[in-house]
């Protein structure tokens, strides 16, 4: 199987909960205590019961009972390991990631690793208290391979003649290569990190002056017990050189990995407020003898919370706060003959709509959005009718309704987090009135703020 890369934020699904850091366990020896308490037993017996098998599994014949503070180590796990993490819902399971959450410290992933008496180990992250079985290099999944050290000496040579002192340069160089990884490329950069070079002076007894040098092997090896590689270097000289010189060469790569892409833009959740001008359709009436005008702008505002799913679908719900209104010319009492009217069916009206929004564009840069909207309109104070500013005593009575939209807009991303973003589109209300139903359109035209996160 392909790992899947793993970069959510660790403590969803907590497998063992009494091993976790928020819990206090953050020593070893806070460790050791949580798994032999008798309360740790009690409280997470399905978990606990899991946790004693994996003991069992790696040698540990009576399990927790037999662990010690020297079987358990406190380190950091490079990001991007591969192997099986577990976790805990209606049963215990893993699943075959590349490790890289996010929310971790710049040294690692922060992890327990409880060894076996044979040398079989596994870890236990920091965060969420969950097993991770890291990928064993031979195919074995055991986890039983150990570090290596490696012991590097040169022979010396027998002296032929007396031993005097001779001049040797020692060049060290030490390289980076990064590669490069996105989908099926890779690509390879070399530079030279740091560069070394010092004389010094040798007691040497060989009698070939000339460069010494001695001939390089390269070795893979995997050890599964704790090992101590020896390699002996012979040295050679070389009549080619000049006389009484001597020059030792060693040079170094790193080879560190790096992707591409929006790997590192993926976020979870978005924030999002808006506010502009918001204009809207007027009731038509079936006579030539009464009429209706608009009455203009209206501010409006909305806030909403959606999870992204993937870099083109999130949902989630919205909430907004505009004025309907409009002009007439109705025979109201108490107002003046032949002059205009204005109509606020609601002092507000809250609209609260579930959404959808599909998005094109990269998680950096521009972006176009459309959203399809529905939910609830909700009216918020009384509604009123002014003359000329004086309000009259007749009043419409809005009741809550159904309401649907679909928007549109423009978004820039200045990175993974902030954006801004424009739009327009079109909301319907269907609302009653003790006078009338209403059906009308608002036309909003915003300008926002985005955050990711």
């Amino acid at each position: 199987m392909k790992p899947r890369v793993f970069t959510e934020k660790l403590g969803n699904h907590p497998q063992f909960p009494f091993l976790q850091q928020e819990n206090g366990v953050s020593t070893r020896a806070a460790f050791l205590k949580a798994v032999k308490d008798p309360p740790s037993r009690k409280a997470y017996k399905t978990e606990f019961g899991v946790f004693n098998e994996l003991l069992k599994e790696i040698g540990f014949a009576r399990g927790y009972r037999e662990l010690k503070l020297a079987n358990v180590e406190n380190l950091y796990i490079n990001p991007g390991t591969i192997g099986n993490l577990g976790f805990f819902t209606k049963e215990n399971g893993y699943i075959y990631v590349r490790l890289d959450p996010a929310g971790e410290g710049e040294d690692g992933i922060a992890a327990w690793r409880v060894t076996g008496p044979e040398g079989c180990y596994f870890y236990i992250l920091h965060t969420c208290g969950n097993a991770f079985f890291a990928n064993d290099p031979g195919g074995a999944g055991s986890g039983c391979c150990r570090g290596l050290t490696v012991k590097v000496q040169t022979d010396t040579l027998k002296a032929a003649v007396r031993p005097r002192n001779r001049p040797l340069h020692v060049s060290i160089r030490f390289y980076q290569a990064r590669v490069t990884a996105a989908k099926n490329n890779y690509d390879t950069v070399y530079r030279l990190i740091r560069s070394i070079d010092t004389n010094s002076m040798l007691t040497d007894t060989s009698s070939l002056p000339g460069k010494v040098w001695g001939k390089g092997v390269v070795r893979q090896f995997l050890l599964c017990r704790d090992s101590v590689l020896s390699v002996t270097i012979p040295l050679a000289g070389e009549e080619t050189t000049e006389p009484d010189s001597l020059r030792f060469v060693l040079a170094d790569t790193v080879f560190v990995r790096s992707y591409r892409g929006s790997r590192d833009c993926r976020r979870k959740w978005e924030i999002a407020a808006d506010g502009g001008w918001s204009f809207n359709s007027i009731p038509r009436y079936d006579n030539t003898t009464e009429h209706t005008r608009t009455n203009g702008a209206q501010l409006t505002g909305e806030l909403a919370v959606s999870r992204i799913f993937n870099h083109w679908l999130q949902a989630g719900i919205a909430a907004s706060c505009l004025t309907l209104s409009y002009q007439d010319d109705l025979p109201y009492p108490g107002n003046t003959p032949n002059t205009y009217n204005t109509v606020y069916p609601a002092n507000i009206i809250v609209p609260v709509q579930l959404f959808a929004k599909a998005t094109i564009g990269g998680p950096v840069g521009w972006q176009s959005t459309i959203s399809l909207m529905g939910g609830y309109s909700l009216p918020v104070g009384n509604g009123r009718i002014t003359d000329n500013g004086l309000t009259l005593p007749a009043a419409p009575s809005l009741k809550g309704g159904p309401t649907a939209g679909l928007r549109m807009g423009i978004a820039y991303f200045f990175n993974c987090n902030f954006g801004m973003s424009l739009g327009t589109g079109g909301q319907y209300f269907d609302n009653k009135g003790s006078a009338m139903n209403y059906h009308l359109i608002a036309l909003p035209v915003t300008l926002g703020l985005r955050f990711r996160f």
